[in-house]
């Protein structure tokens, strides 16, 4: 299933799988499944997070999140970055749309900052662990392996206190 499955396409399956969700209970093996082999590439991955975390699923969806979860543990290597980035663009761009006064835009980053944190707690891989402390690392010294990510986006010093304190837990933990 995810071979050749570009970014793009891996967002549309995923808007299907959640409108799927949403209308139907699926058998959780089938959605462990679903998941498992879309995130096995890292862009079809960050097609998935994209479809998933910014979709206006309803409550029956996030409470599929640890079925969700199982699917996800397959592949440690890819998706503990991809969510660690996705806690920090979301948080850091929250407190940017707060101060340009765009309420919905800050409430939807803040679904995404939400869902994001959620996985990684009910994941619990020591690979998240590893990765929020390299992350911590490079905003306390301004060097370090997340140096790059954080210079591209350009946050500046409260929305890397934001991130620093929405991922302390998890690199102390």
């Amino acid at each position: 299933m995810t071979t050749g499955i570009t970014f793009a396409a891996a967002i549309d399956l995923t808007s299907d799988f959640v409108q799927e969700l949403q209308e139907n209970q699926l058998p959780p093996e089938e959605i462990t499944v679903f998941v498992e082999n879309l995130v096995a590439t890292t862009e079809s991955a960050r097609g998935f997070f994209v479809g998933y975390l910014t979709s206006n699923a309803n409550e029956q969806v996030d409470q599929q999140m640890p079925v969700i979860a199982q699917g996800l543990k397959a592949h440690p290597e890819i998706i503990a970055d991809l969510l660690v980035k996705n806690l920090a663009m979301s948080t850091a761009q929250h407190l940017h749309f707060q101060r340009n006064g765009e309420a919905d835009m800050a409430n939807k980053s803040a679904r995404v900052a939400d869902r994001s944190h959620r996985l990684m707690t009910i994941l619990q891989l020591p690979l998240i662990k590893e990765k929020c402390q390299q992350l911590l690392q490079s905003i306390l010294t301004g060097k370090g392996a997340y140096l790059e990510f954080l210079e591209r986006w350009g946050y500046d010093d409260e929305q890397k206190s934001a991130i620093r304190e929405r991922i302390t837990s998890f690199a102390l933990g």
